[in-house]
C-alpha cells in the first residue's frame, strides 16, 4: 500500500472517530444525557427535560467545539514549529507566546477583570511577546533559526517572571487561585462568545498553513534550499510563524495554557504517514481535535470539580511520548 493511500485511510478513520467523539462528548459527563433525549434535542422536539436541553445546547456543544478548535490549533502549531526549526522537541509556546499570554491574563485578573476581557488581555500580550521575540532576533543580526529560538527562550523567561510577579501581587486568595487555575487550562468558562472569537482565528491560521503545506517542507530544508527553488525564505517563515502564533495565542486566551498536545500529536502523525507536511498537516488537524475532545471529557467527568486540562494532557502525553521515543529509538537522530 502506498503512503498516499495510507494517508487517506488514516484520515478517513480519524475523521469518523472525530464525529463519534464529538457526539459522545456532548452526552457524556457528570450529568449524562441519553441518546434518545439528545436526538430529540437536536431535532427540535420539546418533550425533553429542560435541564437536558440546557446542558446540551448551552454547555456541552460550545465547550466541545472549543475543545475541537483548541486541539486543531495547538497540534498544527506544534507541527509547523517542529518542521521549520528542525527540532522535534519544540512546542507551540516556543517563542514565548504562551508565557506572554499568561502575563496578560494574570494582569487582567489582578486588575479585577473577568470573562472575555481576560481573553483580550491574554491574546494581545501573546502577540506582543511574539513581536518582541522577533525584535530581539533582529538585534542578533542573524537569520539563523537558532537565534530565534534563543530569543524565544529569553523573552519567555522574562514573561514567566512577570507572571510570577502578578501572582505575588494578587490581592486575595481568590485572585491567586484564579490565576493558578487559568495557567493550567480549562474550558469551564467557555460560551458561544468564545466560539465566535476562536473560530475565525483558527480558520484563518489553519487554512493558510494548509495552503502552504508543501512549501513548509521546503522551509524545513533550510534557507539555501528554499532560495534555490525560488521561495522567499524569510517572508514565508514569518507568515508561518505569525499563523502559528495567532493559533497559540487564540487558544491560550480562551482556554489557558495547555501542555503536551502540540508536542505529542505531530509525532503521532509522522509515525503514521512519515515526515511530509502535505500529509501530516491534514492528519494532525483531525488527530489533534480527537485528542483534545478526549481530554475535555476526562477533565469534567470523573470528579466533583474539573481537573485542569494540562494535568490530563500530562498524564496522557507522558506515556504517549515514551511510546513514541521507544518506537523511534533507532532513528532518533535522523530526519525521519
Amino acid at each position: 500500500m502506498t503512503v498516499k493511500n495510507k494517508t487517506h485511510i488514516y484520515f478517513i478513520v480519524s475523521f469518523m472517530l472525530l464525529l463519534v467523539l464529538f457526539l459522545s462528548a456532548v452526552m457524556i459527563g457528570r450529568y449524562s444525557v441519553s441518546v434518545s433525549n439528545f436526538l430529540k434535542i437536536i431535532t427540535g422536539n420539546d418533550s425533553v427535560p429542560v435541564i437536558d436541553k440546557n446542558i446540551i445546547i448551552n454547555l456541552r456543544i460550545p465547550r466541545t467545539i472549543v475543545a475541537l478548535l483548541t486541539g486543531i490549533a495547538l497540534s498544527i502549531s506544534g507541527l509547523v514549529y517542529q518542521e521549520i526549526f528542525n527540532n522535534k522537541l519544540v512546542s507551540p509556546d516556543l517563542l514565548g507566546v504562551s508565557s506572554g499570554a499568561s502575563v496578560g491574563a494574570a494582569f487582567a485578573i489582578v486588575l479585577g477583570y473577568t470573562g472575555l476581557v481576560i481573553s483580550l488581555f491574554s491574546f494581545t500580550l501573546g502577540l506582543i511577546t511574539m513581536f518582541l521575540t522577533l525584535i530581539v532576533t533582529k538585534i542578533f543580526k542573524s537569520s539563523s533559526s537558532v537565534y530565534l529560538l534563543l530569543a524565544g527562550v529569553i523573552i519567555g523567561g522574562f514573561m514567566s517572571s512577570a507572571t510570577g510577579l502578578f501572582k505575588y501581587l494578587a490581592s486575595s486568595d481568590r485572585q491567586l487561585s484564579e490565576i493558578t487555575f487559568w495557567l493550567l487550562g480549562s474550558f469551564s468558562s467557555v460560551t458561544y462568545d468564545s466560539v465566535l472569537i476562536l473560530l475565525p482565528i483558527v480558520l484563518f491560521g489553519v487554512i493558510t498553513l494548509f495552503l502552504l503545506r508543501w512549501k513548509i517542507n521546503i522551509l524545513a530544508l533550510g534557507q539555501e534550499e528554499a532560495t534555490s527553488v525560488g521561495i522567499n525564505y524569510k517572508a514565508l517563515r514569518l507568515v508561518v510563524i505569525i499563523c502559528a502564533t495567532l493559533l497559540t495565542a487564540g487558544t491560550v486566551a480562551i482556554a489557558g495554557v495547555i501542555g503536551w498536545i502540540g508536542l505529542v500529536i505531530p509525532h503521532i502523525s509522522r509515525i503514521l504517514v512519515g515526515r511530509n507536511t502535505k500529509r501530516t498537516i491534514p492528519l494532525t488537524i483531525v488527530i489533534g481535535a480527537c485528542f483534545m475532545i478526549i481530554v475535555d471529557v476526562i477533565s469534567r467527568s470523573f470528579t466533583s470539580t474539573e481537573i485542569p486540562l494540562s494535568v490530563v494532557t500530562g498524564f496522557l502525553g507522558t506515556p504517549l511520548f515514551l511510546i513514541i521515543l521507544y518506537t523511534k529509538r533507532g532513528i532518533i537522530n535522523e530526519r525521519d
